[in-house]
């Protein structure tokens, strides 16, 4: 196997560990007390030592426009790019989606998980968004007919 396709895979690893962690989490803040205690316990910590609503709203926007940008660019050149990265364009969007509508649209009052389980969304959305990037401006193209790389 080539770099690319071993970068490529622990990307996607990286992304489905980052999802899976967040439903594990919030599976066990549900059903466990100490977890609970756990995760109260950091939520006022972190709240102490940082800024966490400015940071997630900041978070929440650049990824927004990191994601309409390399979309954008993609519309401009999808003629000459893989159907890969098409699908990895859909994918980018729905997960800076789901990041932004959760980041955005829940709160720690709401669920007590929300700083973990938005790290791992950020987390997930922002290896789609480098990915999809580096496909879309460098790695993407088409092989041209009778051509080998």
């Amino acid at each position: 196997m080539n770099a690319k396709r071993i970068l490529y895979i622990a990307a996607v690893v990286l992304e489905a560990a980052a999802l899976t962690g967040a439903y594990i989490i919030h599976y066990f803040t549900k059903r466990k007390l100490g977890m609970v205690r756990y995760v109260n316990f950091k939520n006022m910590s972190w709240e102490r030592d940082y800024p966490v609503e400015i940071l997630t709203t900041v978070c929440a926007a650049a990824a927004v426009v990191l994601t309409v940008l390399i979309l954008l660019a993609f519309l401009k050149r999808r003629r000459e790019l893989t159907g890969l990265t098409a699908a990895m364009n859909a994918a980018m969007v729905v997960l800076t989606a789901l990041y932004a509508g959760y980041a955005l649209g829940c709160s720690k009052e709401v669920m007590a998980d929300y700083y973990f389980i938005s790290g791992l969304f950020l987390l997930a959305a922002a290896v789609q968004i480098v990915k999809t990037g580096l496909s879309t401006f460098a790695l993407g193209r088409r092989k041209e007919k009778g051509s080998e790389e």
